[in-house]
Order: structure tokens, then sequence, then C-alpha cells
């Protein structure tokens, strides 16, 4: 519908006037400010698209941006049972990294460990875990293996908290 899948900068002393920031996004889930103030956002893709699943992705948000969805997913792919061609999705914002399909990317936090690195917790089943993204080539690696279905990660006084929604435990990861 008009106006769903954009993100908007609220005003609490204006708050009936929302303004847009970026638009075309699905499922934008989890959101965290870097260092120098840019913002990031996980979208999980869970509609299907041309007949299949689409990949998850973790954003870089540009002021104004649009990231495609409905008419665009993934790496600006046309959505042609939404209408999409590839000339329109060639104009759209590309993500910073994909993830498997259904990986549901559930949180995003700057990594208290080293600079220039996110970390996002991926839901699963596909690849249920921590990854460690780069800010600047979007590279993905693993960085904790083994987690039924972590949901939230926290930075915590220079550790990593992670909650395994399944295992009902919260990790506290340290530096050591």
């Amino acid at each position: 519908q008009e106006g769903s899948g954009t993100l908007q900068h609220l005003d609490p002393d204006d708050p009936a006037n929302p303004v847009p920031i970026a638009t075309g996004l699905k499922g934008a889930y989890a959101h965290a400010f870097g260092e120098d103030g840019e913002l990031f956002s996980t979208e999980i893709g869970d509609d299907p698209v041309n007949g299949r699943a689409p990949p998850d992705e973790l954003n870089l948000i540009a002021e104004g941006g649009d990231y495609g969805w409905p008419r665009c997913y993934g790496n600006r792919e046309a959505a042609r049972n939404y209408g999409g061609t590839e000339e329109e999705c060639e104009e759209t914002q590309a993500p910073l990294a994909l993830f498997a399909p259904n990986s549901t990317p559930t949180s995003v936090v700057v990594s208290p460990f080293e600079e220039d690195a996110l970390l996002v917790a991926l839901w699963g089943p596909a690849e249920a875990g921590v990854v460690r993204v780069s800010p600047k080539s979007g590279s993905v690696e693993p960085f904790i293996t083994g987690l039924g279905t972590p949901q939230h990660l926290l930075e915590f006084g220079g550790d990593l908290l992670v909650s395994d929604f399944g295992g009902g435990i919260v990790y506290r990861v340290t530096r050591d």
C-alpha cells in the first residue's frame, strides 16, 4: 500500500508530521547507528518473489534512498510478480550485504570488539548464528555458530550480550 515500507523520522514536538527518510524497505526489522552516525537496517524478505523466497538484507540507509520494494529485491533484482523491471531496479539502492533466504536478521549492532564491523543475529533456519559484516565491503563471515535462534544483540560495557530465544539463554561474549 502507498506509504508502506517507508522509514520515517518522527519529531517528538511534531509527531503528526513524519518526514520520510527512505522508501522501498520490506520488513525493516532491526536498526543500529554506526560510529559516524550511519543508519543500518536489516530487512526480512518473507514474501515470495518470482516464485521463490528472496534473500534477506542489511542496508546502509541513505537519506532519500529508494530500496526498491516491492518492485525490486535482493541486489536490485526485478520482482516481476510485483511489476518490477531491470531498468527501475538499477536506480534503487543496493544492499550492503545479502543473507540466505529465511535467515531472518533479527538484530544488528556495531561490534564492541573491533572498529568498522557490524554484528548481525540470524534467526535461521538457513543460517542461525551471529555474523560479522564489514560496512566498507559488505563481506559476511561467521562470528558465533551453534546457536538455535539468536534474537537480540546488545553492546554491554565493552562486551556483547546475545539472547538465544530457542535455548532461553542470554550469553555474554567478552573480548578475552
